[in-house]
């Protein structure tokens, strides 16, 4: 039997850990791990100290601003969104935290992870859950409550002691588009900023994706020194300046250079947290394997993508933009893109019509019957009368864009980097491959937005991401 000494001595050991599991994140998290083992690495510690710093401050009436920047899959989502609010919310029942991320979706999902886990510790703080809800959880006969929100979300009549924002973008496409980034920073602005309770915490983690994107403009802010908060910014880079790389307990080294092998412009963002503007060779042409009309594979289904232009050269500036047609496939099982054919010219409205429908005729031999045409503003009757005139011959489909051209772009950009796009060698090639090394900031990118009109759908299987088909 344990003696009265021993008793003692167990129950001295059990109420200093959990005094210890009341003041410090750190062992509140090492008790309630979202995974065991749990692989900690020097971000991770970090990380955990600036939820730490960021309840001390609230908690001395001070204000706390913090920007921490990780490579994606290194475990920020567990400490900053499954276990911060948990915490907070056990030693500070009366707070109310906002939690958001990219799409309220992701954010609820972190919500009921969260919530789980206040389940099982709230008890050990004489607290209990009361509604639950994935968008809405309460502390029982208290105010405290966490809102979980999409960026863009409505929040109205809801504001917060502690702000989180975990990931804010979620892929590429949207980082590359200026207009989702706007809408960004209004969210931010709007819905988020004029929440503020007199005295809170801001804390954003995130994995950077575009110099401007939100980080990127809160730093704008911060350096106009117009009365915008100084934001703590902890950045944590996938590879240090000496070789070596930041979570080798978890990742081996040939992990972090397989991405690199993506692109040093992806690299630079996602895992150094150092984005820099877009300088053409978004799409590495120079990767490109240029075969012979004999070496297509057979069963392909091909698509003649339209991007449209309607004046001569001559009628209108030194250098117009084209109209392209490119005859291309999609292959799911290997995912490479095959490009047989590009049709390209400044004609008038006139020509380009009858361009588009022989084209249209002569692709029946090459096994093509279906034909994308993108259609905005006035070149839906182009679209109308190209449909009209190929009603029995080819499937025509409007396609309608919906995101800017680079963030279009972008779905090809892992394909080019790869090493999976394969043409066939014609007399287009040069003009071809140089639009596509100088894209986005080259001169045209009419061959560029003739390709992804005809490959997205099939790239994506998800036509609303950024082009609607009809």
């Amino acid at each position: 039997m344990a003696t009265m000494a021993t008793m003692a001595s167990e129950a001295k050991g059990q109420a200093e850990a959990l005094l210890s599991i009341r003041e410090n994140f750190a062992s509140f998290f090492a008790a309630f791990e979202p995974e065991k083992p749990y692989v900690y690495g020097d971000h991770t510690n970090a990380l955990l100290r600036e939820c730490q710093l960021a309840t001390e401050a609230v908690d001395r009436g001070e204000c706390y601003y913090a920007i921490v920047c990780l490579p994606p899959r290194h475990g920020k989502s567990d400490i900053i969104s499954r276990r911060y609010p948990v915490w907070h919310l056990n030693t500070h029942p009366e707070h109310e935290i906002i939690l958001a991320s990219y799409s309220a979706d992701f954010a609820h999902e972190l919500s009921i992870d969260a919530l789980k886990c206040f389940r099982e510790s709230s008890p050990l703080f004489g607290l209990r859950p009361g509604r639950q809800r994935a968008n809405f959880w309460t502390v029982d006969g208290h105010k405290g409550k966490v809102n979980a929100v999409g960026l863009g979300g409505s929040i109205t009549g809801r504001g917060a002691n502690v702000f989180i924002i975990d990931d804010y973008i979620k892929s590429r496409q949207e980082a590359e588009s200026e207009t989702i980034r706007e809408h960004l920073w209004d969210s931010f602005k709007s819905d988020l900023w004029t929440r503020r309770a007199p005295v809170h915490a801001f804390i954003i983690v995130a994995t950077r994706w575009h110099v401007d994107d939100l980080v990127g403009r809160i730093q704008e802010e911060t350096e106009k020194g117009d009365g915008f908060p100084q934001f703590k910014m902890v950045k944590f880079p996938a590879q240090n300046e000496d070789g070596s790389f930041l979570f080798s307990e978890k990742f081996s080294e040939a992990y972090y250079t397989s991405q690199k092998a993506l692109g040093i412009y992806a690299w630079q963002s996602m895992f150094q947290n150092d984005p820099a503007p877009r300088m053409g060779n978004l799409l590495r042409a120079d990767l490109v394997n240029w075969i012979n009309e004999s070496e297509v594979p057979a069963g392909l289904q091909w698509r003649r993508g339209w991007d449209l232009a309607s004046t001569e050269k001559e009628r209108m500036k030194d250098d117009p933009d084209y109209t392209v047609g490119t005859l291309a496939a999609y292959d799911k099982t290997t995912r490479r893109v095959y490009v047989r054919d590009v049709v390209r010219g400044q004609w008038s409205a006139l020509k380009r019509d009858k361009t588009m429908i022989d084209t249209a005729k002569d692709d029946l031999s090459r096994g093509c019957s279906r034909v994308n045409i993108e259609a905005v503003g006035g070149y839906v009757d182009t679209f109308n009368r190209i449909r009209s005139n190929l009603r029995g011959t080819a499937v025509v489909r409007k396609i309608t864009p919906m995101l800017d051209k680079v963030a279009r772009a972008s779905v090809l950009e892992p394909i080019f980097e790869a090493g999976n796009v394969y043409a066939v060698n014609g007399s287009w090639r040069q003009k071809w491959e140089n639009e596509f090394l100088a894209f986005p900031g080259g001169k045209h990118d009419d061959q560029v937005d003739s390709l992804v009109v005809a490959v997205y759908g099939e790239i994506t299987k998800q036509g609303r991401a950024g082009m609607s088909a009809m």
